[in-house]
């Protein structure tokens, strides 16, 4: 009777085992799938509170809607800068930009914050549209910018933030940030088509 118990335990004991190792091979099969076959097509769709538009993220991709909606949150903080938000600012932008121009962009933005506190200008950004391309990563947020040195308005005019983004590992890096004033540049090219045709004339009136 004893021996005939036994036999039953074994028995009952080697299939515990089997259904227990055939359980831990198949967590183990799943979680190499997970890694390496089903990771490269994950897609985490995204709807934060306060924001209209459905967005989703891909581990070396992003939508249009995302793209648009970080482009007009750095164009936010690079374009509205106080005496005592400029570093803030900064070091906000800075924790996105990409490891190869860290450190220049680092210098430039540096030296705008310690020129906007020296002295004492503040600059607010309006936004009025933002393009995106996709394919190339590129948002472009146009608006109007005013400075004022304390209390007093010095300029205003119309601003061009370019950004240029890519994605790594879900990660939205920035490779470009810098601006353009289309009002500056119609003047400069003003100026170099004035100055080419005085000098047309000076080298006709040359003996």
């Amino acid at each position: 009777m004893e021996y005939n118990k036994w036999i039953r335990d074994w028995k009952t004991a080697l299939a515990e085992n089997f259904f227990l190792r055939s359980l831990c091979l198949l967590l183990g099969i799943g979680l190499i799938l997970n890694a390496t076959v089903f990771r490269s097509k994950e897609r985490i769709i995204i709807s934060p509170p306060q924001v209209t538009k459905e967005f989703w993220l891909e581990s070396n991709k992003a939508s249009s809607e995302y793209l648009e909606q970080m482009g007009a949150f750095f164009a936010t903080l690079g374009g509205n800068l106080s005496p005592a938000s400029a570093e803030y600012n900064v070091s906000t932008l800075l924790g996105f930009v990409s490891t190869p121009i860290h450190a220049e962009v680092k210098r430039e933005f540096a030296a705008q914050a310690q020129y906007i506190k020296k002295h004492n200008i503040t600059q607010a950004y309006f936004p009025a549209a933002v393009n995106v391309d996709r394919e190339n990563g590129t948002v472009t947020v146009s608006g109007e910018v005013v400075r004022n040195i304390g209390t007093v308005r010095i300029d205003k005019e119309e601003m061009v933030i370019h950004m240029k983004f890519t994605m790594e590992n879900y990660k939205l890096w920035l490779q470009e940030f810098y601006t353009e004033y289309p009002a500056r540049l119609k003047e400069e090219k003003r100026t170099k088509s004035g100055q080419f045709q005085t000098d047309k004339i000076k080298e006709k009136e040359k003996p």
